[in-house]
């Protein structure tokens, strides 16, 4: 029994030890204690938020998809037992105001959708595409509170940074900005006008703004600007206890760091590419085609969720393909959406219009690990056509349907053409299709 209580002390004078040396590099270490707030203790929001949360969509479609709500981890709010101002909740729930995150309370009230998804349960991938899914990044947004001492120095400290005012943006060419609220808007230019600048940690312009009315701003910025090829995935934001909106965080990845090298990079492939002349039909196939011939499919490529990996790299996944495909059609003035949703997993591709008329694109799924690069098989189609492949999410349920017809199904597969002869012998051409004789006379 002494032995037993000998070593009871011995492990309860460890504990206590680790318990000390963690509070010293609690204290000491700032991203220490950062990542201690955000882990412990926790509160779970419980109730499924329906967009922009880390684990959305998953791989494997229940009931909770087919009724309009998205499963997954959704994010935690981290409390420390500090001096909090007094919470504002929704009736009943106990869940505070600003953690409301369902988008479709915070748009335009203009903003409807024709568009009429799939049931889930129909979803069929083709077994040569199960390679190229799975790739796409979800955004992410981490929501903390913080004490009111904290809260206090951030107002003093923190300026708003560029706050975008006076920007606007043509709805054509920028569907998401019109759909949101006069809020959600106002947040947009401020995130966008400090992406541009390179601000990664700004006050926020509205401070009374729900979760969801971020969400929206920061997709709508993300899928409008596929330029802004620095910014990443993910983002964050800190609230007071009373659900005042502080203080927002934006990620650059490392392109960012030689910004003036990697924007000409960028710039000027995508102007070799969307410069071919002609139509902006032919312009389109010739930007279709040469991301088609120019990458490989890689979930491990780096920075895979921008079009700078399409462009600049010649490896990348489903969002790359599709914000690089978006870019250059922009850049030809050819309006080009970037489309969020489901197909198999999480997945990316693009919205089209041609002569006021609006198609799906696909250049993922066109672009092939064989001989020739490239098909037309998920290129100008309806929504009826990816009517058991692709399902629409978020934000990207507000687009146009995809019912255009001039510009559907003119172009055959490369491999479905006939190829010219390469030995025995030619056909004899019909007399009118032959050359003319010329008959060379030397004196």
């Amino acid at each position: 029994m002494k032995k037993v209580l000998n070593w009871i002390a011995v492990i309860l004078l460890l504990l206590l030890t680790l318990i000390i040396i963690l509070t010293g590099i609690y204290i000491a270490d700032p991203d220490f204690k950062e990542w201690v707030n955000s882990h412990v203790p926790k509160v779970k929001v419980t109730h499924a938020p329906s967009v922009t949360t880390e684990g959305e969509y998953g791989t494997e479609p229940g009931a909770a998809a087919s009724s309009g709500a998205d499963t997954g981890n959704y994010g935690e709010v981290s409390l420390p037992e500090q001096s909090y101002s007094e919470p504002v909740t929704n009736d009943g729930t106990g869940v505070p105001a600003y953690m409301d995150d369902d988008i479709t309370k915070y748009l335009a009230g203009d903003v409807d959708t024709d568009y009429v998804a799939p049931d889930i349960s129909q979803i069929m991938i083709p077994n040569e595409l199960l390679t190229r899914i799975g790739g796409f990044e979800p955004l992410t947004l981490d929501v903390s509170v913080v004490p009111d001492e904290e809260a206090d120095r951030i107002e003093q400290e923190l300026g708003y940074g560029e706050t975008g005012d006076g920007l606007d943006f043509d709805p054509l060419m920028y569907p998401y900005y019109s759909m949101l609220d006069e809020k959600s808007k106002h947040l947009y230019r401020q995130i966008y006008a400090n992406a541009c600048a390179l601000n990664d940690d700004f006050r926020a312009v509205e401070s009374d703004v729900t979760r969801g009315q971020l969400n929206n701003a920061f997709m709508a910025v993300f899928n409008d600007h596929p330029e802004l090829f620095w910014l990443d995935t993910k983002f964050s934001a800190r609230y007071r206890g009373n659900g005042d909106c502080l203080e927002l965080k934006l990620y650059f990845n490392s392109l960012a760091n030689d910004i003036d090298t990697t924007k000409a990079q960028f710039e000027a492939a995508a102007a070799g590419i969307s410069s071919a002349g002609g139509s902006p039909y032919e312009t389109e196939k010739m930007i279709h085609q040469a991301l088609a011939n120019n990458n490989i499919y890689s979930l491990g490529a780096p920075f895979n969720q921008s079009g700078y990996s399409a462009l600049v790299n010649g490896s990348t996944v489903c969002a790359g393909y599709s914000r690089a495909f978006q870019y250059a059609c922009q850049l030809a003035g050819i309006p080009c959406y970037y489309c969020s949703g489901y197909a198999g997993e999480n997945h990316a591709w693009n919205i089209i219009c041609l002569d006021g008329d609006f198609y799906n694109v696909d250049v993922t799924w066109d672009d092939t690990d064989s001989s020739p690069a490239y098909n037309y098989q998920w290129f100008n189609k309806t929504d009826d056509d990816y009517g058991t492949t692709h399902i629409r999410r978020d934000l990207s349920v507000y687009l146009p349907p995809c019912n255009g017809t001039k510009y559907r199904n003119l172009e055959s597969d490369p491999a479905e053409e006939t190829p010219a002869p390469t030995g025995g012998t030619p056909t004899e051409p019909a007399p009118e299709d032959r050359p003319p004789v010329v008959i060379e006379i030397h004196i």
